[in-house]
C-alpha cells in the first residue's frame, strides 16, 4: 500500500464474515433432525412461495424455519446479499444449525446469566436502539424533504461548479527510513542523477516507487495527508525538489513537485452518488444536533479534567 493511500487506510469486521469462517471449518454438521423433502417431481413450489413458517431443519427440539432465514437475510451487509439465492440460502442455514447448537449448549451451561454476557447485551441493545432511532428519523426527515435532483444539483453547484478552486501539485516523492539515506539521495539528484530511477532503486513505499518511479500523481492541497509533507510540497516550485527531507510518521520524503492546477472539476453523474451520501449524513447529523440541543447535559469538569490527565495505564 502506497504512502497515499496509507492516509485514507480504515478497516471494519463484519460479523457475518466470521460466520462464514465459522461455517467453513465445522468438520461435521450437528445431528439434525430435518423434514423429508418430497421428491423433486412432485416438489415443484419455488422458494418464494414457501410458507415463512416452513421447518427447514431441527436442531434437538429447536425449530429452525423459513421465516429465520429470511430474518438473517435482512440483516446481512450488501455484499453477501448479491449472492445468488440457493448459495446464501444454504450458508444462512448451516450458520443457524452450527448457531442453535451451539447456544443450546451454552444456555444448559447458564452462560446467558455471566456478567459478561449481560454487559454484552445491554451494549448491543443500545446500540441497537441508537441505529434503530436514527434510521426512523432519517425516513421520516426524508418523507418530508427527499433528496431529489434538485437538491443533488444544489449541492453540486455550490460545492463543485461554483466553489473555488482547488490548487493541485503534481507530486513525486521518495520514501526511505533514515535521514542520512534521503540527504544521500538529495546529494545525488543534484549530482544529475534521474529521480525516477532513484525512487525505483530506494524507496520503501513500493507502489509509487517500483511502479510508478515515485509519482503519486496529482494531490490536492486539502487532501488528507500528512501535513509536513503537503506543506513542504506546496511550498515548492514547479520542477524544484525539497533541499532538506521531510519527516513524516511513514519515514523520510524527498519530494519533487512537476507542476501545479486548479483540479477540474468533476461532471455531475460522477459525483451524483458521493453527494447523495453526503446530504444524508448531513441531515443525520443535524437530527442527532437537535437531540442534544433538546437534552440536559450537566458534565462534571474537575473529573473530566483528572481523567484526561491522568496516564493510561492508570485509567480504568
Amino acid at each position: 500500500m502506497s504512502f497515499y493511500n496509507k492516509s485514507f487506510k480504515f478497516a471494519a469486521t463484519l460479523l457475518f464474515s466470521s460466520s462464514l469462517l465459522t461455517t467453513a471449518v465445522i468438520a461435521a454438521e450437528p445431528a439434525v433432525t430435518t423434514t423429508p423433502s418430497a421428491p423433486a417431481a412432485q416438489n415443484q413450489s419455488s422458494p418464494s412461495k414457501i410458507d415463512e413458517n416452513t421447518v427447514l431443519a431441527t436442531v434437538n427440539d429447536k425449530n429452525i424455519t423459513y421465516h429465520d432465514i429470511q430474518n438473517m437475510r435482512k440483516m446481512l451487509p450488501d455484499q453477501y446479499k448479491s449472492l445468488p439465492a440457493p448459495v446464501l440460502t444454504t450458508i444462512i442455514l448451516q450458520q443457524l444449525i452450527v448457531q442453535n447448537a451451539v447456544l443450546q449448549v451454552a444456555e444448559k451451561q447458564n452462560l446467558q446469566n455471566s456478567p459478561e454476557v449481560k454487559q454484552q447485551i445491554e451494549f448491543m441493545q443500545k446500540d441497537i436502539l441508537f441505529s434503530t432511532f436514527q434510521k426512523s428519523e432519517l425516513e421520516k426527515n426524508l418523507k418530508q424533504n427527499p433528496i431529489d435532483d434538485k437538491a443533488i444539483q444544489t449541492f453540486y453547484d455550490q460545492h463543485f461548479a461554483n466553489a473555488a478552486p482547488v490548487k493541485e501539485a503534481h507530486i513525486c516523492h521518495i520514501l526511505v527510513k533514515t535521514q542520512p539515506e534521503a540527504v544521500k539521495i538529495i546529494s545525488q539528484l543534484h549530482a544529475g542523477k534521474n529521480f525516477a530511477n532513484l525512487a525505483k532503486q530506494y524507496s520503501t513505499d513500493k507502489e509509487s516507487g517500483s511502479e510508478n518511479g515515485g509519482d503519486l500523481g496529482w494531490v490536492k492541497q486539502n487532501d488528507p495527508l500528512a501535513p509536513e509533507f503537503i506543506n513542504a510540497a506546496f511550498a515548492l516550485k514547479a520542477n524544484t525538489i525539497t533541499t532538506a527531507p521531510v519527516k513524516t510518521q511513514f519515514g523520510w520524503h524527498v519530494i519533487k513537485v512537476l507542476g501545479y492546477r486548479n483540479a477540474p472539476v468533476p461532471p455531475l453523474d460522477k459525483v451524483k452518488d458521493e453527494i447523495r451520501k453526503n446530504l444524508y449524513q448531513q441531515r443525520m447529523k443535524t437530527i442527532i444536533e437537535n437531540v442534544i440541543k433538546q437534552s440536559k447535559i450537566t458534565k462534571n469538569d474537575e473529573a473530566i479534567h483528572s481523567l484526561t490527565q491522568m496516564p493510561a495505564t492508570q485509567k480504568k
